[in-house]
């Protein structure tokens, strides 16, 4: 059962407003004001600080927040587990993986068990929000992540390639990155890990961004290899997500000198989860 001061707590923190928040809960305004002071008195530190009209969390408050919120969503679960009622496995994935990599491992897995799945398409940044938020229960994801916070399996590992139009003019050629840059680029938008990846190689190249002629942001691959194949432009992206189009002889793979990129995809979900159990199941089934 959650302390109806970490109720409290939480509205309060959502509206950044103690009069809505009281009016949410029916609660009066000083009751409001005596759970904040309690909660306060019990973890020694200020949660709330009050600057005339303006109401914000400390460093304290916030980590109380983020902590509150998942055991809220927590003990929604527990208690639809004790009602017994049928939840599905609420699963995120990027992109990439949603559209290239999973469909193969989720096809097999509905093939042999009978199991109610929900799954959210989004970038890297907003799975990761989502998983923490108890939004989610287990997620596949790209890119960059807090493995302290997370669970953490390497399902997967593939390849990071440069892809242009077939007949481009770099096409069979070594190139270096200035080459790269006399062309437009196609990156996703941000917060997504491949353009995480492609932002992180440059940074080890002592380059940016900012050296490129022009930058499209497309959260769509389906658009990014249409525009490829009818421009000159380039993009980076998973082996997987071009390959047919690249055995079509629609796309290529460019060559950029000591250019190598390996990257895992990842099955994660947070290390306190309630759903722990159900997750590493649901894992060990899909790998089978």
């Amino acid at each position: 059962m959650i302390d109806t001061k970490i109720y409290t707590f939480l509205k309060v923190a959502q509206y950044r407003n103690y009069t809505k928040a009281a009016t949410e809960l029916n609660l009066t305004q000083p009751a409001v004001t005596q759970h904040i002071k309690k909660l306060e008195e019990y973890y020694n530190c200020r949660l709330i600080n009050i600057d005339g009209k303006s109401v914000k969390l400390t460093k304290q408050g916030k980590l109380l927040y983020n902590y509150a919120k998942f055991q809220v969503a927590n003990e929604e679960q527990l208690i639809n587990q004790i009602k017994k009622v049928e939840t599905p496995i609420k699963i995120g994935a990027t992109l990439s993986i949603a559209d290239y990599y999973l469909p193969n491992y989720l096809s097999s897995y509905l093939s042999n068990y009978d199991e109610l799945l929900y799954v959210t398409v989004k970038n890297t940044e907003s799975i990761i929000k989502m998983l923490l938020n108890n939004e989610l229960y287990c997620a596949f994801i790209e890119g960059i992540f807090d493995k302290s916070l997370f669970k953490h399996y390497e399902f997967c590992n593939t390849k990071f390639l440069p892809v242009a139009r077939k007949g481009h003019p770099l096409e069979g050629q070594n190139v270096t990155l200035s080459d790269i840059h006399k062309y437009p680029l196609i990156l996703r938008e941000k917060g997504s890990g491949t353009r995480e990846i492609f932002e992180n190689y440059l940074y080890q190249k002592n380059d940016s961004l900012l050296s490129a002629s022009k930058i499209y942001e497309i959260s769509s691959f389906g658009i990014m290899k249409k525009m490829i194949k009818n421009s000159n432009a380039i993009s980076f992206m998973y082996e997987e997500v071009a390959r047919q189009e690249v055995e079509r002889g629609e796309l290529c793979n460019l060559s950029i000198e000591n250019y190598s990129i390996q990257r895992p995809l990842y099955f994660i979900y947070p290390n306190d989860s309630l759903m722990k159990a159900k997750n590493e199941l649901f894992y060990k089934k899909m790998m089978q």
